[in-house]
């Protein structure tokens, strides 16, 4: 089980219910073929403090942060859903929320209902 949240490269709708429905249509209808550039700029920022699964070693697997990979296929050209593990949740979200406010990338935390819109605190 991971602790799963949402990215989305544009502006989500201001109406949280709204929001929450927009990017679940723009997921469910995205093509994943190359990542915008901002979602290679995040990937390979997060991947540098939190390797990727598929470059982790076989012996180091039960201290992965992700839940599945390679992660960069989880990012599209407009979407993308990134799967942390529960046990690694408290430590690695802060650092993706930080990440995602800085690239101006909007989150989308299903655990707890919340939207972190860039720019926010």
């Amino acid at each position: 089980m991971s602790y799963n949240v949402g990215l989305l490269i544009e502006a989500a709708p201001v109406d949280h219910d709204e929001a929450m429905r927009y990017f679940h249509e723009l997921y469910e209808h995205s093509e994943f073929g190359q990542p915008h550039s901002t979602f290679v700029e995040m990937h390979d920022e997060l991947t540098t403090p939190f390797p990727c699964l598929c470059a982790m070693p076989d012996d180091d697997i039960d201290d992965r942060v992700w839940s599945d990979g390679p992660l960069i296929n989880n990012f599209g050209s407009r979407t993308a859903v990134i799967g942390i593990s529960y046990s690694r949740a408290d430590e690695v979200l802060p650092v993706v929320l930080r990440l995602a406010s800085r690239l101006g990338v909007t989150v989308f935390d299903w655990q707890t209902n919340l939207i972190h819109r860039p720019g926010e605190t």
